[in-house]
């Protein structure tokens, strides 16, 4: 055992029985219920935002891609704090439950504003409006977000179950997002020119914002019914110092780093991807906004699926193979159907073209979430890892660094996107060019399938090389957590 396992804490072993303990079945879901926030206000951002303050709103591309990243930038650069704070705070409610219960309202008011946008505004007043609701917005949902996170990864110590809490987690996520693709597209979305309709969009968003404050509240019950599985937080609370010895040694872990890396390459694609998402399938697959619909709900709903299929496939492949299979499933879909497209090979078009996407997609959705259920149950492994090497605690900081990744590369992701449309010269206020009617060069509708599939293909390929190096397998972490519990009843 190394010099370092002397440093863990004496109130480190506090709380080792109940988290060997099976956790109550109502207890993970109402942990799992917290999903409901992230989900139901990330999903409709990601596919309704940026279509909604450039072809609705006629704010430029470009701006409309930078006020958007500068949300995800911010955010990004705020989530390391707000996870070391989160590790180290001490309250009679705990760590986690103090942070959610701030956000939770925050969220729900700076979602509904977003979808708000005064009308009459200047381009410069529209873009600073858009970029501090961006940045609220993401503020809020990672100041619960993360801490949520964290206490998922504390709830036990169990492999298995691990994965069973994540998987419930990732479904309630899954099913927030469905909820904005159905209100969206089938009700206040609805019909030919559904979506151009500025009045429909604040309807929308207060509508979600009430499944946000239900979600949000279930959770912070249940993060107090569980206060006592968490982790006693350092004695020395968060200040500038302790911050930057604590992200030093985050990144002093090669499984953390792996993980950051590969998800940074991963993130960046799907950013590019998802953002060009509605702009594709309206002029480069031509489809109708009910079909949009179906193929969004496949992608939603393979979401949702991978939560059952997860637990059979975690315990028989390792976290890492279902990890790069879910990466490498999304990257044939996207680029795949794209190239045979621009070769002549794929001359499908309306309700066939419709099916055959949708049914790709409920494929590429169920094996991508099993992806990440398994990539979240591996943060919290290798969050037992770090304790061993470096005696400390900082499942929160763990996940914050894989949040940092996944909106630094998305933020660069909305960013290429919006220089894309801009570079590609794509109309923006299509309220004044004839809606959706727009008949545009066939050379820009190339360029936007190519920055929509291969662009993003490519980007998930180098994550699939990344994540090969992962080493953390069952084997090796049932030896970190015998080890762990050695040392710890050691100092009891």
């Amino acid at each position: 055992m190394s010099d370092q396992m002397a440093a863990l804490p004496q109130a480190a072993a506090d709380h080792v029985a109940a988290r060997s303990a099976p956790v109550p079945l109502g207890q993970k879901l109402g942990y799992a219920a917290g999903a409901l926030v992230d989900g139901t206000s990330l999903h409709p951002l990601n596919i309704f935002l940026l279509f909604y303050v450039t072809s609705v709103c006629g704010l430029p591309a470009g701006l409309a891609g930078a006020a958007i990243a500068a949300g995800l930038v911010v955010d990004a650069v705020a989530d390391p704090l707000i996870g070391s704070s989160s590790d180290r705070l001490k309250s009679k409610w705990g760590r986690r439950l103090p942070f959610m219960l701030a956000a939770v309202p925050i969220v729900a008011l700076s979602f509904t504003l977003i979808f708000s946008l005064p009308s009459g505004l200047n381009t410069t007043l529209l873009f600073l409006w858009l970029t501090s609701l961006s940045i609220s917005l993401r503020i809020s949902v990672a100041a619960f977000l993360l801490p949520h996170q964290a206490l998922g990864a504390e709830l036990t110590d169990n492999y298995a179950e691990r994965s069973t809490i994540m998987a419930m987690r990732w479904a309630f996520f899954m099913i927030g997002g469905l909820l904005g693709v159905v209100l969206g597209f089938g009700v206040f979305f609805s019909g030919p020119t559904g979506l151009t309709v500025r009045s429909q969009y604040p309807l929308f968003a207060m509508t979600l914002s009430v499944f946000i404050l239900v979600g949000g509240l279930i959770a912070a019950r249940s993060a107090y019914a569980t206060r006592g599985r968490e982790h006693e937080p350092q004695s020395e609370p968060v200040s500038i110092r302790s911050f930057l010895e604590d992200i030093a040694q985050v990144f002093r872990s090669a499984s953390f780093r792996i993980l950051f890396f590969g998800g940074a390459l991963f993130f960046i694609g799907f950013g590019l991807n998802t953002i060009l998402g509605l702009h594709a399938n309206t002029f480069f697959w031509r489809l109708t906004s009910g079909q949009m619909q179906l193929i969004t709900m496949a992608m939603l709903g393979g979401l949702l699926l991978a939560a059952p299929l997860a637990g059979p496939i975690l315990s028989r492949l390792e976290k890492r193979t279902v990890l790069m299979g879910g990466v490498g499933s999304l990257m044939v879909i996207e680029t795949a159907p794209v190239l045979l497209r621009l070769a002549g090979l794929f001359p499908f078009e309306g309700d066939v073209l419709a099916w055959i996407l949708t049914g790709a997609s409920l494929v590429g959705g169920a094996m991508l979430g099993a992806a990440g259920i398994a990539t979240a149950s591996a943060l919290a492994d290798a969050a037992d890892e770090h304790e061993f090497l470096f005696g400390s605690r900082r499942e929160g900081l763990y996940f914050a660094g894989w949040a940092f990744s996944n909106k630094a590369s998305s933020a660069i992701g909305t960013l290429v996107a919006g220089l894309a449309l801009q570079m590609m010269a794509f109309p923006t206020d299509l309220v004044k060019e004839g809606a959706l009617s727009i008949n545009l060069p066939q050379q820009t509708i190339n360029l936007l399938g190519l920055a929509y599939g291969p662009g993003a293909g490519l980007l998930s390929l180098a994550a699939i090389l990344t994540f090969i190096t992962y080493r953390i397998d069952r084997k090796r972490h049932a030896e970190i957590i015998t080890a762990l519990r050695e040392a710890r009843e050691r100092k009891v």
